[in-house]
């Protein structure tokens, strides 16, 4: 069972992912991992699409039950394999506090570092904000509903405007709810 959890940058699909696969006993990988190389600091220097796809397909088909979060939209390969969505969406203003925070409890500081890091970080922030009005080549809205519509997954929509640990519970309750329904649909 595949389950991909996307949403802005912000949203909470990291931490939910997380809190998932702990409560239903999944395996969590979050996207970025297989699109960018990995450096230190983090999310400098994007892998080509071709070998994103084959590590994000070789993830999957080694795996069980498998909770992806982040944007698959750039991986039209992985469409098919998609069992279940959960699609968070939260107002802009929340969701650039929350990278803003985590950029330093991460220990990152990104705005406070020079050159490359910062332009880096500058850019990611603005993509971030920009999310509603991107186009398809993006983490967007319009991307996220392409994956929707292609993927042919069942979309559980959760508005996680309030502090994402607090809709845990709830969402669990909604994912368990539909995975049975899927089990029953694939018997």
């Amino acid at each position: 069972m595949i389950i991909h959890i996307m949403g802005a940058s912000g949203s909470g699909t990291t931490s939910l992912g997380e809190y998932l696969a702990k409560k239903l006993d999944f395996e969590v990988i979050e996207s970025d991992y297989y699109k960018w190389e990995q450096t230190i600091p983090e999310f400098q220097i994007m892998r080509k699409k071709e070998e994103s796809d084959r590590l994000l397909i070789d993830k999957i088909k080694s795996s069980k039950d498998l909770i992806i979060s982040g944007s698959l939209h750039s991986n039209p390969v992985t469409f098919p394999y998609i069992d279940l969505i959960i699609y968070l969406k939260c107002p802009t203003k929340i969701r650039m506090e929350r990278i803003l925070k985590r950029d330093k409890e991460l220990g990152r500081n990104s705005l406070e570092s020079d050159g490359e890091v910062k332009e880096n970080f500058l850019g990611f922030l603005y993509l971030a904000k920009n999310y509603n009005k991107l186009g398809e080549d993006k983490r967007s809205k319009r991307s996220q509903k392409i994956v929707i519509k292609e993927s042919h997954a069942p979309v559980i929509y959760v508005n996680t405007n309030k502090e994402i640990s607090i809709l845990h519970e709830n969402i669990l309750k909604k994912v368990q709810k539909a995975l049975k329904k899927l089990h029953k649909s694939h018997i």
